[in-house]
């Protein structure tokens, strides 16, 4: 027997298991490092890896685990008292290195805190909802706990497009008078902000959540702390500041003011050297030097933060792959300074998007607005192992968030729920009871974010169509572009609207409705339809084929062409980190600011910007414009003030309408407001109409920039008395006489006299400036120029209006200087142009920094579509830079006002 049992323990079908083996094996496993990771919605989740495990390994199961596509623009933070980065958190924040091993980063305090690592400068161009939402809710974070600020009416606003997003329409039934008292909105909310945001909440009604996101996202950017790292340091002077990096290049805050804007293109290098950070600039062919600017650091750990910060956001940006490091590190390793990379660039992220064309999955929404007092209550972390089953449920953590998001917080989207109605749509019910009338002048803030098109005579923009769409697929062809072909809606529209068009613009997707944006994005360049290219066509053509197409509308598109790199000229060198001298120059706000615009111009980025702006406030009212006995008073039937800022008459014969804004120029750092009234050149019909506003105004210059005829149509009726002519009877009580008239070539001076019936007489000046095609732009910029800074010496500042400042809070009233009024045809195009080009000039004569793109935004809030298009923006523009160059610009009067 024993003989048989070991002839089987050796035979060949005979096996051995080393247990001790195992045994071991088993506890080498079990060699694991915990973390716990905080997500963007409170909720949090325990993860398993290994001790040696880089944080490439963490990074990949919490993207995994949100099923996170877009997920370049994340990033985990940790600090070394492990607690919360926040605005009281003294600490370094660091991001997680994703070839380093995490252990070695975060040591014992293993928390991390899902964050946004890179802000993408327009939001718009993400492709997943998702991501919009992650975004909307890290921006929430920072505006609540300080470390990002916003103008009380824009916080107003932001804060009620997050109750749109999560609770949905207004309705008085489900929403009492105190349904935002136990929301978190606001960091010092107080009952009367609460008010101020169920109005706008009411102006909201028929927004998606994902509509109101995007919203928000669209005036979050525009904030100067958007995107913003801040790292607190101190001038040469010893004064406090902060250094901000963002996707253009490296900002300087001083008492929460931008003072200098760096921009990439003209940093040469940058570097630290023990607690100071070093930024040199790039040598002028004037300069016989290099600038290198000095700023103290609180630490040598905080300089090197900002170096690497600055090296990943440049890296980032602006490469359109990232740099490779030397196989051997070269010196710059050994002395352990070797410059960060990203993994990858977001050029290559946006194409993948664009490849993609990723469709947005379904996803549970999460209040980020935690209940006031009771947020530690409410807070419920879910907690799994990330090495075993993960949740395959939609959005993973947003699943497990909704447990604890409680009825009114919860919100599901996607493909299931029904089309949402377009954000831009004029045909909003009106709010209940409360129209918000108190927005008329005290909240003058946008409430959309697509731009409205418009087809009057002077725009070179027109609308393609808006609509539903009812089918679509698409097919990658040649050199990226890619086929699209859209079914018309029930009312024949394909959903979407275009612009440019002629003189060799491109023709680009300008607003797409909801039901469209699988297919097509904002910035889409259109190369053909139905098969013919449109290199050749005009605006109007192409708007005459798209509304002519019945079924199917084929289109060959480039995808977000307005945003593509450009491909001209060598890349940008990799960032130095030598170190350099201690330079100490003092930056020039206002130097950095034209050298910024300089760049903008020469690279094309100036005017891609301006595509981007909003053309109106699509949900500002102007239905004074369309009420039947003012709509013969409009030249054109798209260009209206809006209600909150128009001029109205107080003792005009025929109505108190006319097409005429207020428009307000603050300088910053002094009392002066530039004011305006920017208006329509008069009709025949509206003659008396505008001598009265003239009249009821006080102004005593007028600023004519058409003549009266252009390509045959009239511009602009002749609204005074030729000179030696008798007066002209303008209404029962004035009369105007031209008492002298001067040709100077590129325009004329008149001189008025305006007298009411009861006595009263006022010389008013005319200056028509003839040198400005319609459509185009002057051929002299210096004659322009001149021309600007002589209607700035003749206004008259004698301050006579007072008006309520706008801000609550103020105590005293602010005196504002009679209008110029300014008008053309269409009182937007020409008369923006001159507004900015006055503003600007003033800005430079007190050495405040110039942007330009915020100017022109500041007029659209006030009158809709200020300076028509990209060849007015780019004329005064290069005019402004030439001035300052030339030195054609001077100081303000000090005398103050006459």
């Amino acid at each position: 027997m024993i003989e048989s049992v070991s002839r089987r323990a050796f035979s060949s079908t005979s096996g051995t298991y080393n247990v001790r083996a195992s045994e071991l094996a088993r506890e080498r496993k079990l060699n694991i490092f915990h973390v716990n990771v905080q997500f963007l919605d409170d909720t949090q989740q325990s993860f398993q890896i290994e001790k040696k495990a880089k944080g490439s390994v963490l990074l990949e199961q919490v993207f995994q685990l949100l099923e996170l596509v877009e997920k370049d623009y994340f990033g985990l933070q940790f600090t070394e008292n492990g607690s919360p980065p926040n605005a009281t958190n003294t600490e370094i924040t660091r991001w997680l290195d994703s070839t380093k091993s995490v252990k070695k980063q975060v040591g014992t305090n293993a928390t991390f805190w899902l964050a946004v690592r890179f802000y993408p400068p327009e939001p718009s161009r993400l492709a997943e909802e998702y991501t919009r939402y992650l975004l909307c809710l890290q921006l929430r974070k920072l505006l609540l706990d300080g470390r990002m600020s916003a103008p009380k009416n824009t916080a107003l606003l932001l804060a009620s497009f997050t109750v749109q997003a999560e609770l949905g329409d207004y309705n008085v039934s489900e929403h009492p008078p105190n349904y935002l008292s136990d929301l978190c909105l606001l960091p010092k909310q107080n009952t009367e902000d609460e008010r101020k945001i169920r109005e706008l909440h009411k102006l909201h009604k028929g927004q998606s959540p994902a509509d109101a996101e995007a919203n928000f996202l669209e005036h979050a950017k525009r904030l100067d702390c958007y995107g913003v790292e801040s790292h607190p340091a101190k001038d040469y002077n010893g004064k406090d500041i902060f250094i901000g990096v963002t996707s253009i290049g490296i900002v300087v805050f001083q008492n929460n003011i931008r003072v200098n804007t760096f921009s990439w293109g003209k940093i040469v290098k940058i570097s630290f050297k023990k607690k100071q950070f070093f930024i040199q600039l790039k040598r002028e062919p004037s300069e016989s030097y290099d600038t290198v600017l000095g700023f103290n650091m609180r630490s040598a750990r905080a300089a090197k933060a900002l170096w690497r910060c600055s090296v990943e956001r440049h890296g980032f940006f602006r490469l359109r792959a990232p740099r490779r490091r030397p196989l051997l590190g070269a010196l710059g390793a050994l002395a352990g300074i070797t410059a960060p990379s990203v993994p990858r660039t977001e050029t290559q992220a946006l194409a993948d998007a664009r490849r993609s064309r990723s469709t947005n999955r379904s996803f549970v929404r999460r209040s980020s607005s935690r209940h006031r007092e009771r947020s530690c209550a409410t807070a419920s972390p879910c907690v799994i192992d990330s090495l075993g089953s993960q949740p395959g449920a939609a959005a993973g953590a947003g699943a497990a968030a909704a447990a604890g998001a409680g009825a009114w917080g919860a919100r599901v989207t996607g493909h299931t729920e029904p089309m949402p109605r377009a954000a831009w749509t004029d045909d909003v019910p009106p709010p209940e009871e409360d129209d918000g009338g108190f927005l008329e002048r005290l909240l003058r803030v946008p409430l959309s974010y697509a731009d409205d098109s418009s087809s009057g005579s002077e725009s070179n923009v027109a609308n393609g169509g808006a609509g539903t769409l009812t089918g679509s697929g698409s097919l990658t062809g040649a050199n990226g572009a890619v086929s699209v072909r859209l079914a018309a809606g029930a009312d024949g529209r394909f959903g979407f609207n275009v612009r440019g068009g002629g003189n060799g613009a491109p023709v680009l997707v300008s607003r797409v409705a909801a039901p469209a944006r699988l297919q097509l994005h904002e910035g889409d360049q259109v190369l053909s339809i139905n098969g013919k290219d449109v290199d050749e066509l005009t605006h109007e053509q192409v708007v005459q084929m798209i509304r002519s197409t019945r079924g199917v509308l084929t289109l060959m598109i480039k995808p977000n062409a307005v945003y593509e790199p450009e491909d001209t000229g060598p890349e940008e060198p990799a960032v130095c980190f030598v170190p350099l001298g201690a330079g100490k120059f003092e930056g020039d706000a206002l130097e950095q600011s034209m050298l910024l615009l300089g760049d903008g111009l020469a690279s094309g980025a100036a005017l891609k910007q301006y595509d981007t702006l909003l053309r109106r406030l699509s949900e500002e009212p102007t239905s004074a414009s369309k009420l039947p006995h003012n709509l013969n008073k409009n030249r054109y039937r798209d260009i209206a003030p809006y209600d909150s800022t128009r001029v109205i008459l107080k003792n005009n014969p025929t109505g108190d309408y006319i097409n005429a804004s207020y428009i307000n120029m603050e300088i910053p750092n002094s009392d002066l407001v530039l004011t305006y009234i920017a208006t329509q050149g008069p009709l025949a019909s509206t003659v008396g109409d505008f001598w009265q506003m003239v009249w009821e105004s006080e102004s005593s210059l007028v600023v004519m920039l058409t003549v009266l005829c252009e390509r045959g149509r009239a511009k602009c009726h002749q609204y005074w008395p030729k000179i030696g002519a008798p007066p002209l009877q303008a209404t029962e009580s004035l009369q105007v006489l031209t008492t002298s008239e001067q040709n100077h070539g590129h325009f004329i001076r008149r001189d008025m006299s305006l007298k009411d019936s009861n006595g009263g007489t006022r010389t008013v000046t005319q200056l028509q400036y003839t040198a400005w095609p319609d459509h185009g732009v002057p051929e002299d910029s210096t004659a322009f120029i001149r021309f600007t800074q002589l209607c700035s010496e003749l206004r008259n500042h004698r301050a006579v209006i007072p008006t309520v400042v706008q801000e609550p809070e103020a105590e005293e009233e602010k005196l504002l200087d009679p209008p110029m009024i300014v008008h053309c045809s269409a009182g937007v195009g020409r008369t923006g142009a001159l507004i900015l080009a006055e503003t600007a000039l003033e800005l430079v004569a007190r050495r405040q920094p110039l942007y330009p793109l915020d100017l022109v935004r500041a007029m659209r809030t006030q009158r809709p579509m200020c300076i028509q298009n990209a060849s007015q923006y780019k004329f005064v523009c290069e005019s402004i830079q030439s001035a300052y160059v030339q030195g054609l610009t001077k100081a303000p009067s000090e005398s103050g006002t006459d």
